[in-house]
């Protein structure tokens, strides 16, 4: 009886052992599981999942958190008490919302970058349509610089959106926005004022191309928002030539001095050429006419104008132009090369039109694509 029970208590002590044995060979620790996890969790910040998928990185860390708890509770335990099943569940759950926050990451950066793809194209557009039918008006210093920086904030944006910081890129373009709708709203309302007599440049426009169809003759257009000079010929435009203008070319011209170019319907009167004008070659129009005349004087007796003022003459479309800039005293300059063209066609009595815009406002801001 004593030898069985030896046996059998050897038996239960193999058996035992086996099981430990047992245990301790298939109860390991999931460090493959816990470096997936790990990797991956590095793959999903660089993949800026934490700003672009928030939710499943914050969950793929919180299981990754939970494993690394777990294992160290279980580390404490005696060795064959140990149970590492739940913290491989937990790594495999942070690696599976890591691969999901990767996923969503990039998905919703494509979004982001859609987004603002359109954004910098709209504000360059902005940009553009205010320089095109807004910036030939005379912009105060304040608007100017706030130009200036506006369009370092976009070419900053867009630098940004090349390197990847959408951020920066979104920050830029806030801020570019902002500047350049509220200058755009200045200086619309601005043209839309100076165009309450489109309608009346319109019918002049139109009566100067119908006397050179009928007459079949020479004429000049000239637009001055456009800064374009149009010789018609036939009533059909023969060739079209870049203006400058005076300094203060905004309204009809009321006084000398004031650096306006007059609106209205002239004449040639006289060609300078040969040392007769100190601006290579010039036209001299009949400016004051009598509709200017008259305009001066109920200015005077209104008291629009100062009791000494000067109607002021020597209108001329002459040459030296070419700068780039409104720098005459009221003239309408010509590159010297376009003014060769345009003096050699254009006899004493050609029709000139000034007028402040040939499009309307719905023309200017609304163009046809």
């Amino acid at each position: 009886m004593k030898i069985r029970l030896i046996l059998i208590s050897s038996l239960l002590l193999v058996l035992i052992l086996g099981i430990a044995i047992w245990r301790v060979i298939t109860n390991k620790p999931p460090d493959h599981e816990i470096n997936i996890a790990r990797k991956m969790i590095s793959e999903a910040e660089l993949a800026k999942s934490p700003k672009y998928a928030t939710g499943d990185y914050l969950k793929a860390a919180l299981y990754y958190d939970s494993a690394m708890a777990e294992w160290s509770r279980e580390n404490e335990r005696f060795i064959l008490l140990r149970n590492y099943q739940r913290i491989g569940f937990l790594a495999k759950e942070s690696a599976e919302n890591s691969k999901n926050a990767i996923a969503n990451s990039k998905r919703n950066i494509t979004k982001v970058e859609d987004i603002l793809e359109i954004r910098i194209h709209e504000i360059e557009k902005r940009i553009r349509d205010f320089e095109k039918n807004l910036g030939s008006f005379p912009i105060i210093s304040a608007h100017q610089k706030e130009i200036i920086a506006c369009k370092l904030q976009y070419t900053e944006a867009v630098q940004a959106y090349k390197n990847k910081n959408y951020a920066a890129c979104n920050l830029n373009l806030d801020s570019a926005e902002t500047v350049i709708n509220k200058v755009f709203v200045i200086y619309e309302e601005k043209l839309a004022a100076y165009l309450k007599e489109h309608p009346r440049w319109k019918e002049m426009v139109a009566q100067t191309i119908n006397y050179s169809k009928k007459n079949k003759s020479f004429a000049i257009i000239v637009d001055k928002l456009d800064r374009e000079c149009y010789l018609y010929k036939d009533g059909k435009v023969l060739s079209k030539y870049t203006i400058e203008l005076g300094s203060n070319w905004i309204g009809d011209k009321n006084q000398q001095g004031d650096k306006s170019t007059p609106e209205g319907l002239y004449k040639v009167i006289e060609k300078k050429s040969n040392g007769q004008t100190k601006y290579y070659k010039a036209l001299l129009l009949d400016y004051p006419n009598e509709e200017d005349k008259k305009r001066f004087l109920q200015n005077k007796k209104d008291g629009t104008l100062k009791p000494n003022a000067s109607i002021g003459n020597l209108i001329e479309i002459h040459g030296d132009g070419g700068k780039g800039v409104d720098w005459t005293d009221g003239c309408i300059a010509l590159k010297n090369t376009d003014m060769d063209l345009l003096f050699a066609k254009s006899p004493i009595g050609t029709k000139v039109t000034i007028v402040g815009s040939t499009k309307s406002l719905n023309e200017l801001t609304h163009p046809l694509k």
